[in-house]
């Protein structure tokens, strides 16, 4: 593994927390690519189903100096890792010779640990092309709301939206299930529909990442189309970019 310069200072530790179980959620190893404005991460399950693309901006954080390069390293060690953090910590991240990971704490108490690293490798996953005819913004603590209930019932959520309102429904083998989130409903922060439309996602995929990621966000963006992939996207109070992509069930 070729030495880098990569020292990123953080003070953002719930955000990153939530992103790396996020992460966690869609691969084992995780390939983070860097560079002097940003540091970028973009997986697909093994199912080719779902797609994270994580870019934490230079703004994101207290500093950041880093070369062009990549690095890879076992998510749940460095989820692990940062859950020691307390919430005001700062923790200063760096590659120290060519294989580690340094991850140093200083807060309420100053902790240092080293997590090996593996071997960088090309990372070429294409963003799904959405024709989003559907644009809805929505509060992260109903859209939970509304997935949690739509679960109890289906493994499977129907997303049809129309210039009124936004509704969610599930069928499965107990019974069925509405949740409409009107237009004047406060926890809808935009509606932006240019004709009806329906499609169906798995709500296991959906429930993981908004409950994950959605704790530590102000609002969920959802974009989509009759029968694309559904795009979320996660706004971040330090900037960090999070947008996820799940494939939509095709029904016969």
């Amino acid at each position: 593994m070729q030495m880098f310069m990569f020292e990123a200072v953080i003070t953002n530790v719930s955000e990153w927390r939530s992103i790396l179980a996020a992460i966690g959620n869609i691969v084992e190893d995780a390939m983070f690519i860097c560079n002097a404005d940003e540091v970028t991460f973009r997986g697909m399950d093994a199912a080719h189903v779902a797609l994270l693309d994580v870019s934490f901006p230079k703004r994101s954080f207290e500093s950041l100096k880093a070369d062009a390069s990549m690095f890879g390293i076992k998510i749940e060690d460095f989820k692990n890792v940062l859950a020691a953090a307390s919430a005001d910590d700062k923790v200063t991240l760096s590659i120290e010779g060519k294989d580690k990971l340094s991850i140093t704490f200083s807060g309420s108490l100053d902790m240092k640990y080293n997590l090996k690293l593996l071997e960088g490798r090309e990372v070429n996953t294409p963003v799904p092309k959405i024709e989003a005819v559907s644009k809805i913004k929505i509060s992260p603590d109903a859209l939970t709301r509304v997935i949690s209930n739509i679960e109890k019932i289906s493994e499977h959520v129907t997303i049809d939206s129309n210039a009124k309102r936004v509704q969610f429904s599930g069928k499965g083998d107990i019974g069925d299930a509405k949740i409409d989130v009107l237009k004047d409903n406060s926890d809808l922060v935009e509606l932006d529909v240019k004709e009806s439309v329906s499609s169906v996602y798995n709500i296991e995929y959906l429930t993981q990442l908004v409950r994950t990621i959605g704790k530590s966000c102000n609002n969920i963006g959802i974009e989509y189309g009759s029968q694309t992939p559904i795009k979320l996207l996660f706004e971040m109070p330090s900037m960090i970019q999070v947008s996820y992509y799940l494939a939509p069930r095709i029904e016969n």
